[in-house]
């Protein structure tokens, strides 16, 4: 996907969650600003790796790893829950951090593995 694309496409999914974030909040104000660049750079982190992450979704997991992955859904679902309950704003930050960290996981595997192939061909 053209870099320029996928910036614009991140652009628009900040604004949709912020404004939805605007929509249903009364305070929080500063909590929203940052819902912009984070589900922004959110947003750009997966299409730039999104073959990454659809390779990751169709592996056949082993059984420590579908009992990691449950235990780290299962955290961000009680976490997110009760910062929703907090503020809207709050909820999507928290939810938007967790993204944030499994993109930036992902991203950071995937250049690592391509240097990897990288070096392999050489």
């Amino acid at each position: 996907m053209r870099p320029a694309l996928r910036y614009i496409i991140s652009v628009c999914v900040g604004l949709a969650v912020t404004a939805l974030a605007v929509a249903f909040a009364t305070a929080d104000h500063l909590i929203m600003l940052s819902l912009l660049p984070l589900y922004g750079a959110v947003t750009s982190l997966i299409l730039a790796h999104k073959q990454q992450w659809v390779s990751l979704s169709r592996r056949n997991p082993t059984r420590s790893t579908r009992k990691l992955g449950a235990i780290i859904g299962g955290l961000g679902a009680f976490t997110g829950s009760l910062l929703l309950q907090a503020s809207v704003p709050a909820g999507f930050a928290g939810y938007g951090l967790m993204l944030l960290g499994m993109a930036g996981a992902i991203a950071d595997s995937d250049q690592a593995s391509s240097t990897d192939q990288a070096t392999t061909s050489d």
